[in-house]
Order: structure tokens, then C-alpha cells, then sequence
């Protein structure tokens, strides 16, 4: 039987794990971290250490190398070290009641038997969890309380691991407990250290996998890794990386890594377009404008300005720790939201790519900025190249802004976790009807009005006044990078958005076998009269006119912009289109393949501003030529 059964039940003998592979453990560019760590171990008095870093930054790997150092007999140990043990103590593994045994008594033997082997180090990962575990009842107890006087009195030595701000949240609030512990700290590794430790790393993988790692590919994995996993830190991200890539090679038939593998798990992981990682993007910033404006149909100025904020910012021009931000403004339905996912699609390679919060549901103070932080931290933490579209930000509340202002004056967010989330490479969105009736009377000016020097900064001055009377403060419209003007749309642009619609809803037909036919050459050459404006219904003449006129007059209003077409088109297309297709189903008969729209009727005139007429249509069977 064995002398330590409580040992050998609830801790890992980490020398002996060291021992039988070596290769697989151990720090590198400790050095001078692990003098601090040998030095705290050799002290008479508070010889207990606690290493602290963030997570990934090597403070296991620092007392694997340790072991390393004791195994083999280090001069830089002094004889104090010499032959000594290292177990590490998993807490959670002590809360097993087994044998009748509670959490306070599996810990007590465990100390007993530490006691007992004065050659035995005891290691705690996650030290913080000592605090309060095992507690139970009013004794207050937990496994702290029950270390602590085995420390005190020198009669165990501890390693403890933890981050910086568990250590001050849970070890320091318990000040007997801190007092015991010798602090070590380990700050994240830069990118020219990581590499020293990836190159190591890297060689060991290769015996494993037999993919090669040159120079450029380990510089590939650095890069990426800075760049992108801005949440977790060097070394240990870089490593992930690495091995992740290696396999992604080995699983391509490759026998050498490249940026390319390397590029593709980025891409898999944190969906970043390959793009952007691979810095393919001539062709998609020279593009960019004439590809939104195809999709945002009449707001070329305010576009161009966009265009050319990412084109200065994608030279590496401007401040690049900040993300770029616009606030879009105007009436509603004018292409402000449609901005957002034009950017989406053509910027960054896919509509998913956009992030987007309807801001007033953060309009109650202290809750909304809890929920606002930890949904747009979570969704920018996985998306960090994205368009995040703030819609009717005037609707937020005043402290969702204040951390909005830190976002765009920072670039970065600390989640509820304690991670630094990376905000800095997204495209910020925002949208405000705020001021849109100063838009809309502007817009009834003439252009040499409105471009005169002194009528533009009366304009800028009471629209910045309307921006302030929604509390806007100052200092957050100052943060944004550009205010841009979206302009009420005019009668040809209303025409060819609504043409947009109607192409997209013919493409839809066409897959169950039918047509829309609307344009007025097409219509023309199938019905008699419609090129002359009357038509012979029933031995009389009714007037004739477009369908797209038809809609303007309907689902077109200024302070409304485009948003009333869907339902007008909805109404008087989308409906008798389906009518039709679902009673030719029930019956079982096709009348026609096509359905030919127009309007009946008197349109609106000077005296009949509300005119007196309706959408029709006829369905026929056509070949699809004679509609072309």
C-alpha cells in the first residue's frame, strides 16, 4: 500500500510527467522570471510563489521548466532544489466525497502527506479558487483557511498560478493569504520573443507531423496571431496557431506550411475574408464605389466620401487604432441601413458580415450598458472584421453612448471576463432621423444655394444645434469620424430602386416558370395602344400609363423615403402575382406564363393631386423573346 494515498489520488506528479517527455514541456526566455521564481523557493521566510500573467502567457510552462531544471540537476538551482518533486493539486478533484471523506479532509491528508515529504513542491493551478472552495456551513473554512497555516509556519512550500486580476480580486482580499505568497510576474511575450519560443515549438511539431515551418511561414503565424486573436496572448496563441495551421497543411497533402494555411484557419476561426489576409484588395477598393452605389441607389456624394475614409485608412494613413466611424443622417428610407450592408457585401466579401443593434432597446441607463457591453463584445469578438451598424442611435441611452465613445476613441472593449476585445478594425455605422426635416428643406434649395460657403456652415451649425437638443454630447459627436448627409431621393432614383425590386422579384418567378413584365418597351410591344398612353378596355379608351410611375405616386413620400414601396408593391404586384399562381395550383390550369403590368387610369395632376387610378395586369402565354 502506498505511503501517500492521498497524494497519489488527488494530485499529478509533474517531475514525473517531465521526466518521461521532456521535449513536451518547459519555458522558453524565462530566464530571468524563473531566477525570481528559484530565488522566492530558496528564501527562509515566505518561500511560497505566486506566478501571475494573463492566460496564454506561459506561467504552467514556467513551472514545467522549473522541473525541467530540478531534473536535471541545474547549478542555477543552489541545493535547496536539488531532487525536489513538483505535484500539482487539482482543487475540484477534492470536492469527490469518497470513502466518506469531505472536501476539508481529503485536503487536510493531502497537506499531511506534503508535511510528511519535505522533497515535495505543491503546485496550485487557478490558485484564486482557493478562496471559497470548500467552504461550507458558518465555519468559513475553504481551502485557503486550511492552507494558510501550513505555509505560515513554513512546513509546505506552494507555487500558485493566476492572473493579475484574479490575484487582486480573490488572494488580496484575503490578506493573511497574500502575505504568505512571493509574487512572480510574467508579462505577455512580444512578437520577437514569441518567435525564439516558436521556432522550438516549431521543430518538435515537425517530427510529428513532418511539415516543414520556414522562416516566413513562422512570421505568417506571428502576424496573424497579433493581428487577429486579440483576446487571448503570446506565447500560447501563437503556438495554438501554429499547430492548427501545421495540421491544416499536413491534412492538404502539404509538406511545408504556408501563410496560406496559416491564413485559412484565421479565416475558419475568427471570419476574417481571405481578402484582407491575404492583401488581395486592389481590385476590391478601386471597385468598391461603383459597386455600392449599384446597390444604394442616389447617394453618390455621401458614398464617395465613404469610400475614400477606407481607401486613405487601407494606405495606412490615418489614426489605425480606432475604428473608422460615420453617423449617417436623413429621413428615413434613403439607403442609410442599405450602406451598411452594401459595405458588408463588397468590403469585407459577405453580408454575414455585418453586425447590427436596434438602439433603442438600450434606452434604460444602468441595464442597457450591461446588456449593450456584453452583446456587442461578444459579437465583435468573433467578427472582428465587420461593418456594426447602430441603428436611431439618438434612441440609446446616455451611458450606452459613453461606452460607445470609449469604443470609437479606444478602439477596444474589456468584456465581462476581463478580455480585451479588438474593435479597431470594424467599420462603426450610425444611423439618425435626427435634424431630417432641416435635410428635407435643404434639399428643396437650389445646388448653388446649398454649396454657397455661408449657407453651408449655417446649415452644419443648426444641424450639429439638432444633434445636441436629442442629447448628443459634444464630446461623443466629436469622436465620430465623419457626419455625412443623406439627401432626400428624387423621382428618377425612386424609378430605379423600384426597378431594383421588381428585377429581384421577376428572378424569383422565373424559378416557378413565370414572368414580370413591366418596362414600357416590353409592354408596349404586347399591348395594343400603350405606346400612345390609352388602351381599348370594353369599346373605350382608358389612359395607360408605367407601373413604376404608378408606384412612385404610391409608396413614395420625402419624409418617408423608399420604406412605404415594399408595402405598395406588396399590395398592387407581389399579391395579384400570387393569386394568380396559387389558383392556377388549385385548378390545375395555366393561364399564362407572363403577367404584363400597368396603370389604369388618371395619374396625379395639378388640379387631381391624388389622381384616380390603379394597377392591372394581364397574363399571357408568351415566349420569353417576345418580352425581351
Amino acid at each position: 500500500m502506498s505511503d501517500t494515498p492521498y497524494l497519489d489520488r488527488f494530485t499529478t506528479n509533474l517531475s514525473q510527467l517531465v521526466r518521461e517527455h521532456p521535449d513536451r514541456y518547459g519555458a522558453y526566455g524565462r530566464d530571468i522570471e524563473l531566477g525570481r521564481l528559484i530565488r522566492i523557493l530558496n528564501q527562509h521566510k515566505k518561500n511560497s510563489a505566486a506566478i501571475l500573467g494573463e492566460a496564454g502567457v506561459g506561467k504552467t510552462a514556467l513551472v514545467e521548466e522549473l522541473v525541467k531544471r530540478i531534473n536535471d540537476s541545474d547549478d542555477l538551482l543552489h541545493n535547496t532544489l536539488l531532487d525536489r518533486e513538483v505535484v500539482s493539486l487539482e482543487l475540484s478533484a477534492l470536492m469527490e466525497a469518497t470513502d466518506g471523506g469531505t472536501f476539508a479532509s481529503n485536503l487536510h491528508h493531502v497537506i499531511d502527506e506534503v508535511k510528511a515529504n519535505p522533497h515535495l513542491l505543491l503546485f496550485i493551478d487557478e490558485m484564486h479558487e482557493l478562496i471559497g472552495t470548500g467552504a461550507s456551513g458558518q465555519s468559513g473554512m475553504d481551502a485557503a483557511n486550511i492552507l494558510k497555516p501550513a505555509i505560515g509556519r513554513g512546513e509546505i512550500q506552494v507555487i500558485g498560478a493566476t492572473t493579475n486580476t484574479e490575484f487582486r480580486q480573490y488572494i488580496e482580499s484575503d490578506n493573511a493569504m497574500e502575505r504568505r505568497f512571493d509574487k512572480v510576474l510574467l508579462d505577455e511575450f512580444t512578437p520577437v520573443q514569441t518567435k525564439a519560443t516558436l521556432r522550438h515549438v516549431a521543430d518538435g511539431l515537425t517530427g510529428l507531423s513532418h511539415v516543414a515551418v520556414p522562416d516566413a511561414a513562422l512570421d505568417a503565424v506571428i502576424h496573424f496571431a497579433d493581428r487577429y486573436i486579440t483576446t487571448h496572448f503570446f506565447p500560447e496563441k501563437a503556438i495554438t496557431l501554429l499547430d492548427n495551421a501545421m495540421v491544416e497543411a499536413k491534412m492538404n497533402g502539404k509538406s511545408e506550411l504556408s501563410k496560406d494555411e496559416v491564413a485559412a484557419i484565421i479565416h475558419e476561426r475568427y471570419h476574417v475574408p481571405m481578402s484582407v489576409l491575404t492583401e488581395k484588395d486592389d481590385d476590391r477598393l478601386f471597385q468598391l464605389f461603383d459597386r455600392m452605389k449599384r446597390q444604394v441607389i442616389g447617394q453618390d456624394r455621401a458614398l464617395s466620401k465613404i469610400v475614400d475614409s477606407i481607401r486613405v485608412r487601407s494606405a495606412g494613413l490615418g489614426d489605425m487604432s480606432k475604428p473608422l466611424s460615420f453617423l449617417l443622417a436623413g429621413t428615413p428610407g434613403v439607403g442609410k441601413t442599405e450602406t451598411a450592408k452594401a459595405l458588408a457585401t463588397n468590403y469585407f466579401g459577405d453580408d454575414r458580415q455585418l453586425i447590427r443593434f436596434d438602439m433603442s432597446e438600450f434606452k434604460f441607463a444602468k441595464q442597457s450598458m450591461a446588456r449593450f457591453a456584453e452583446r456587442v463584445a461578444e459579437a465583435v469578438k468573433f467578427h472582428p472584421y465587420s461593418v456594426l451598424l447602430l441603428d436611431e442611435i439618438e434612441k440609446a441611452d446616455p451611458m450606452v453612448l459613453d461606452l460607445l465613445l470609449q469604443i470609437l476613441d479606444d478602439g477596444r472593449l474589456t468584456n465581462e471576463r476581463g478580455q480585451t476585445i479588438n474593435f479597431k478594425d470594424l467599420i462603426v455605422i450610425m444611423t439618425t432621423n435626427i435634424g431630417h426635416q432641416l435635410i428635407i428643406e435643404r434639399a428643396a434649395k437650389s445646388e448653388a444655394y446649398r454649396t454657397e460657403p455661408n449657407n453651408l456652415v449655417t446649415f452644419e451649425k443648426n444641424f450639429e444645434n439638432a444633434l445636441l437638443g436629442a442629447d448628443l454630447r459634444q464630446e461623443f459627436i466629436s469622436r465620430i469620424g465623419a457626419i455625412i448627409i443623406y439627401e432626400p431621393l428624387e423621382i428618377p432614383d425612386v424609378k430605379r430602386i423600384i426597378q431594383l425590386k421588381l428585377n429581384h422579384l421577376d428572378q424569383q418567378a422565373a424559378r416557378q416558370g413565370y414572368h414580370l413584365i413591366y418596362q414600357p418597351e416590353q409592354v408596349g410591344k404586347l399591348i395594343p395602344g400603350f405606346t400612345t398612353g390609352e388602351e381599348k378596355v370594353n369599346d373605350r379608351l382608358v389612359k395607360s400609363s408605367p407601373l413604376v410611375d404608378f408606384l412612385v405616386d404610391k409608396g413614395y413620400r420625402k419624409s418617408q423615403g423608399v420604406r412605404p414601396l415594399d408595402d405598395s408593391i406588396m399590395e398592387f404586384v407581389e399579391a395579384r402575382l400570387a393569386d394568380a399562381i396559387l389558383a392556377e395550383r388549385r385548378s390545375g390550369k395555366k393561364n399564362g406564363d407572363s403577367f404584363i403590368f400597368r396603370a389604369w387610369g388618371n395619374p396625379p395632376d395639378a388640379t387631381h393631386p391624388r389622381g384616380d387610378w390603379n394597377a392591372v395586369v394581364s397574363q399571357a402565354f408568351l415566349e420569353r423573346t417576345e418580352a425581351v
